[in-house]
């Protein structure tokens, strides 16, 4: 395994445990990406990418924690293809490469649009005059409001499967996104402490803990994807049991017999015939005409042999003592 990936299982592994971001266990769960969340851009002023990829992890933290969805990487897309273009660049040795078409496939995408994230600052009057004061005491107040419109869709159809708006408000301390974000290179996330002591970032983890309310509430349909493989599978497996029956079906011939116990036939595994099988055993009757030439061959049922020794063309069985059977005599599955 190459350094990159090391570090991507590892930090992938501290993640997991400890409360962060984790794939869902049970690889029968429905696979999900979360794509970075959209913002408003005539509501908030400041927003931006970075904002969008924070919440979407966020929410991935949380969804991981319901055990609903498989949930796919979708922010580092872009490392693991420089990964495997290393590879293909002959930097990583062959045995360890990563391959393409390796990626599992999304069964449902989450999308959203925060149409609110901020503060509002009110002031609250105290009343009563100090000495040296020009005004009234007064406090101020902030109250953060978030809400996001959310969609979980299909991702191969792209039927929306269930739709929800999240809000979240709560009174404290502020934080100025404009400022951590945009102006010093902050982020949005659990692991931001100045985020998550503050009102907006306590409201965005109500309106984050709504949507994983409901989507944990939710009874999901088969994907599209599935139903699409399922299909695919079942046709597979039903001409392989087609074709196998129409081998299997297709009569072989008495090769040789040296005895009863020496039967050697034209069929075996390729036909799908495999050691214990019983097989009817037909006498061939010809008709010939004048000049001795056969013009019609009857088929006389006689007995069976079964089969000892399998190999892929043929195969060595046995039949009654009493059987005088001679090449040429034809075998049919029962």
């Amino acid at each position: 395994m190459s350094k990159i990936l090391r570090l991507l299982a590892g930090a992938s592994l501290w993640m997991a445990t400890s409360g962060g971001w984790a794939l869902a266990e049970d690889p029968g769960l429905p696979a999900l990406i979360v794509a970075p969340f959209q913002g408003n851009t005539t509501a908030i002023a400041y927003w931006q990418p970075a904002l969008g990829e924070g919440l979407a992890e966020m929410l991935v933290t949380e969804l991981a924690k319901i055990n609903k969805f498989q949930v796919l990487e979708n922010s580092q897309l872009g490392v693991l293809k420089d990964e495997m273009k290393a590879g293909e660049d002959g930097f990583v040795a062959p045995d360890e490469k990563v391959e393409k078409g390796g990626w599992a496939g999304a069964d449902f995408m989450f999308t959203a649009k925060v149409t609110q994230f901020g503060n509002k600052e009110s002031k609250v009057n105290l009343g009563g005059f100090v000495p040296g004061n020009l005004g009234n005491l007064g406090v101020k107040q902030t109250l953060a409001n978030v809400r996001i419109d959310w969609r979980l869709v299909d991702a191969a159809n792209r039927k929306v499967i269930k739709a929800g708006s999240a809000v979240g408000e709560q009174k404290g301390g502020g934080f100025d996104v404009g400022v951590n974000i945009g102006g010093s290179g902050g982020h949005i996330g659990f692991d931001n402490k100045e985020f998550m002591d503050s009102a907006l970032g306590k409201a965005t983890v109500k309106s984050l803990s709504s949507i994983t309310s409901e989507l944990t509430a939710t009874t999901l349909p088969e994907s599209a994807r599935r139903k699409q493989k399922n299909s695919a599978a079942s046709a597979q497996a039903n001409a392989q049991a087609s074709a196998a029956s129409a081998a299997k079906s297709t009569p072989g011939k008495v090769l040789a017999a040296a005895g009863p116990g020496a039967i050697v036939v034209s069929l075996g595994s390729k036909q799908g015939f495999k050691t214990g099988d019983k097989l009817n055993l037909y006498e061939t009757i010809d008709t010939k005409d004048e000049k001795g030439e056969v013009v019609f061959t009857d088929e006389k049922l006689v007995g069976e042999i079964t089969l000892q020794a399998v190999q892929e063309e043929r195969s060595k069985a046995s039949c009654e003592a009493t059987l005088a059977v001679k090449a040429g005599w034809v075998v049919k599955a029962k």
